[in-house]
């Protein structure tokens, strides 16, 4: 009996549907944020990343023994590495909080992380919707969108960090402050470069 061919693009919106999880509790812990519950926050989230992690790692070892793939090997290891990113930054927002020993959380957090949920969200309907790249229209959509949301997120980062060294605050908290504006950046920084990949992969598939 021939051998069952794994369903790469289903695995790969698995590993998205994680990052999501993880964007929405990030939201939560951050538009909600109570400083004595940090050590649960992580938790939370760790525990979040770790069963991304294994999905990754099971994609991994799929791959190592599958010669044929629906598309090239190296594009699906760039963007389940990419995705599995996403997950570690997500994660390491809440790390930053915990080690950099921040109470009140920066003006513009809160809503940052709204925004790198929506740019989390995005791309996860395009990880949904890569299966059907010899039809890329609805995927296009959704990858320029995700481009949209991370120029967004770019503009309030930049007047973020503008009005935090135009304040008085102490050494201490700014850096530990423009440490947690950073993370939420580079989180929209990696769904874009994930969005960039697949859109390579549409443009050599079709």
């Amino acid at each position: 009996m021939a051998k069952k061919s794994n369903n790469y693009f289903e695995l790969i919106k698995k590993q998205t549907s994680y990052c999501v999880e993880a964007s929405n509790l990030l939201e939560e812990i951050l538009c909600k944020f109570h400083a004595e519950s940090i050590n649960a926050y992580r938790t939370q989230m760790h525990e979040i990343e770790h069963t991304a992690d294994e999905i990754r790692h099971d994609i991994l070892n799929k791959l190592s023994t599958e010669f044929i793939t629906p598309i090239d090997q190296d594009d699906i290891l760039r963007l389940v590495q990419i995705i599995d990113d996403i997950t570690d930054g997500l994660d390491e927002v809440i790390l930053n909080i915990y080690m950099y020993r921040i109470d009140v959380i920066p003006e513009k957090t809160a809503e940052l992380s709204q925004i790198v949920n929506q740019c989390v969200k995005v791309l996860d309907e395009a990880a949904g919707e890569l299966k059907n790249f010899k039809k890329p229209g609805p995927l296009h959509a959704l990858l320029v969108r995700v481009n949209d949301i991370e120029s967004e997120a770019d503009t309030i980062y930049t007047e973020a960090i503008h009005s935090l060294f135009g304040s008085s605050i102490d050494y201490k908290t700014l850096l530990g402050a423009k440490t947690v504006y950073e993370g939420l950046e580079h989180c929209c920084d990696l769904c874009e470069h994930a969005a960039d990949v697949i859109e390579q992969i549409v443009i050599k598939n079709t």
